[in-house]
């Protein structure tokens, strides 16, 4: 189907662009090339990309980023691959990659991704902290936070709390409490069109305005939020002045803050406007970037950087919010010491290691780091950290998470799968022919790579691997 841009659309991209709008138009019917993201929490780059191309997935390195990889060829579609799967990598656009970069979160701080779903910056912000310090990670749309969860838990994050409240709220609940902030807030996505051509025919500045209006609710959430001298990056997927200058002009004039300098390269961006349609923005507004898809074969987006220079007035609350502590026990404490003693004797993981975080225990066994165990919520979360292993009347049973968190760890009772086609047998739930004695608990690697967990039971492997919804195609059968 053709989708036309509306008058007013048209209008808009003409006195942004000029001449330039039909190269604008013209990208929109070019698919992106599809973009990943490697998760260095599940394994080194080199090892994770050579897992994937033995897939038959071909990628190449985008140049000046090391993680970040354009795919050349998929046999199938890449999210139905078993790298996927296993939280390997997160299929992710370039320019969205670019916010946490500039916010540059660093292991041990305390963040806050204030629109956090469906969780591709979340998870890059906890890959960027090495899993340490905490992220807050709110939403308020459910269908939107199953999926962050799920991404989550996927990409293996332990110092991550998914909670749900308008994000409005959150300055006032968390006052002056982060050191730095991710504001991407839900926008008309001109920067997407190429996925979303729709737009074209239906945006109109009426709706515009009304996501504008509540972008500044948002930021003015966040920086109440920030502590002084704290980080906010601010960035949209689209392009209109209305949701991105005029919201960091109306930050910069009603708040402390100062707008940063950063550079984008080797990317192409332009400075963010400090006049348009007769009005103009603060100075410093050419500090923040736009890029344009038709120059970059990216996304477009619009990124800010602000840092807050001074203390504001405590909020008054007509009721003072309770705080709520996550109930977490030590690894020196029973029910979860007998657990961790059992892993650490069967699989011969060093006890040191699990004295790095705190546990939640009842039918499952849940880890995350100190700092998020130790953080004082003003709302329960849904969700916080990983869940590693499931409890039974004298033993734990780890789960297909639990290997992979540990598994650079685990020394004993590990089963090297010799090729693909016994990895693609486990993986699909298929009992695997390999004899082994007795009746054990068994953590199953390819090429030093954990996979997942399995039984062996009368001579033969029983395969634990989570059901997926479609079978795993890893190698051609002769």
């Amino acid at each position: 189907m053709t989708y036309r841009a509306s008058l007013e659309l048209d209008t808009l991209m003409d006195k942004l662009l000029g001449k330039e709008k039909d190269e604008f138009y013209n990208c929109i019917d070019n698919p992106l090339p599809h973009t990943i993201r490697f998760n260095t929490l599940k394994g080194e780059i080199q090892q994770l990309k050579e897992f994937l191309e033995e897939q038959r997935f071909r990628v190449e390195n985008f140049p000046g980023f090391q993680d970040i990889f354009r795919l050349l060829y998929q046999p199938y579609p890449i999210g139905k691959s078993l790298s996927h799967f296993l939280g390997h990598f997160y299929v992710q656009d370039i320019a969205s990659m670019l916010p946490p970069r500039i916010l540059n979160p660093q292991p041990g701080e305390m963040v806050l991704d204030l629109s956090a779903a469906p969780g591709s910056k979340t998870t890059q912000l906890a890959v960027m902290m090495k899993n340490q310090g905490m992220i807050l990670a709110n939403d308020i749309v459910s269908k939107r936070l199953r999926a962050l969860i799920n991404n989550l838990h996927r990409m293996g994050v332990i110092n991550t709390a998914v909670t749900k409240s308008f994000g409005e709220s959150i300055g006032n609940l968390y006052f002056e409490t982060f050191d730095k902030i991710l504001l991407d807030p839900a926008c008309s996505g001109l920067g997407t069109l190429h996925k979303t051509p729709e737009v074209l025919s239906w945006w109109t500045p009426h709706h515009c305005l009304r996501l504008a209006a509540n972008q500044k609710s948002l930021i003015s959430s966040a920086i109440k939020a920030l502590k002084p001298g704290g980080i906010l990056v601010y960035s949209t997927c689209t392009l209109t002045p209305d949701e991105n200058e005029e919201v960091i002009h109306f930050a910069r004039e009603k708040f402390p803050i100062e707008i940063l300098a950063f550079d984008l390269s080797p990317l192409k961006s332009r400075p963010a406007l400090t006049k348009f349609n007769g009005k103009t923005f603060h100075p410093e507004l050419q500090n923040c970037h736009r890029l344009y898809p038709f120059e970059n074969e990216t996304e477009g987006f619009f990124i800010a950087r602000l840092r807050k220079t001074d203390r504001l007035p405590k909020p008054f609350l007509k009721k003072e919010e309770s705080i709520y502590h996550v109930p977490v026990i030590s690894h020196k404490t029973s029910p979860v010491k007998k657990y961790l003693d059992y892993f650490a004797e069967h699989f011969a993981i060093p006890r040191t290691e699990f004295s790095r975080y705190d546990y939640q225990i009842s039918k499952e066994i849940t880890l995350m780091s100190h700092e998020l165990a130790q953080f004082p919520f003003r709302t329960k979360p849904l969700k916080s950290g990983l869940t590693i292993a499931h409890v039974l009347t004298q033993i734990g049973k780890l789960t297909t998470e639990g290997v992979h968190f540990f598994g650079n760890y685990i020394k004993k009772n590990r089963v090297d799968l010799d090729n693909l086609l016994q990895v693609e047998d486990f993986v699909n739930r298929h009992n695997l022919q390999i004899p082994m004695a007795g009746d054990n608990q068994l953590a199953f690697y390819y090429k030093q790579i954990p996979i997942g967990y399995g039984l062996a039971e009368d001579n033969k492997v029983k395969s634990q691997f989570p059901k997926a919804e479609w079978p795993f195609q890893l190698a051609e059968r002769s």
